[in-house]
């Protein structure tokens, strides 16, 4: 049978994954850009299906035709929630991508830029000693970025922080590290990610990350 699955990884992990776990199946298609893919594996047997499942359950998002953004739309509609967004290093591509599915304004409040220290103080309350101490791209500040944008109107806020590149990278924080919040009024997630590629690569993985990390929120928590 052949066997379909949307997931959130890189092409290469995929590739990787099968390698360590399944290096004799080579009948697959990956189709996608950047961590939003659609992987179709043929002619496997129904036992090769559930120790595929095993090997990718952590980054499987759905089996159907929807993207991630679509997904997260349908199951914020079903549990009737609304959710905002904050960015810094994606400068609104979460939210483009949230836009872009039908029937968005039901569950989509809005979402704030938040590219220079200055706006993510003055529009999202992340406090100065945590620009200092922490930095803008850190856990800390993620987590104070998606926590600004709840209120009666938000109950679900996602955030993303990092360094795109090409330049601005240091040992420390080398290009490509991101940060991703995702918060309501009971439970926050931080999520540190190592991305490679270009500047537009790294923003695109990161803006997929964020739209999978509030998906498996809304699994986790409602």
């Amino acid at each position: 049978m052949d066997k379909f699955w949307r997931m959130c990884c890189t092409a290469s992990e995929v590739e990787d994954r099968l390698q360590r776990d399944h290096p004799y199946l080579t009948e697959y298609e990956i189709a996608g850009k950047g961590c939003d893919l659609a992987v179709t594996f043929e002619g496997i047997s129904a036992d090769e299906c559930d120790m595929l499942y095993d090997t990718f359950s952590d980054v499987i998002y759905g089996d159907d035709e929807r993207n991630l953004a679509a997904t997260l739309v349908s199951e914020l509609a079903e549990r009737g929630l609304r959710l905002a967004t904050a960015e810094s290093l994606t400068g609104g591509m979460v939210a483009s991508s949230i836009v872009d599915v039908a029937g968005c304004s039901e569950v989509f409040y809005g979402g704030v830029v938040a590219y220079s220290e200055h706006a993510k103080m003055d529009k999202l309350g992340v406090c100065e000693d945590t620009l200092l101490y922490c930095t803008a791209v850190s856990g800390e500040t993620a987590v104070e970025m998606a926590t600004g944008l709840l209120d009666e109107n938000v109950d679900i806020g996602i955030s993303t922080t990092g360094i795109a590149g090409p330049g601005g990278g240091t040992l420390d924080k080398p290009v490509g590290l991101v940060y991703i919040a995702v918060t309501d009024e009971e439970h926050t997630n931080v999520y540190e990610h190592r991305f490679s590629g270009s500047r537009q690569e790294i923003r695109r993985q990161a803006k997929d990350c964020a739209l999978f990390y509030a998906l498996k929120h809304l699994q986790l928590y409602y």
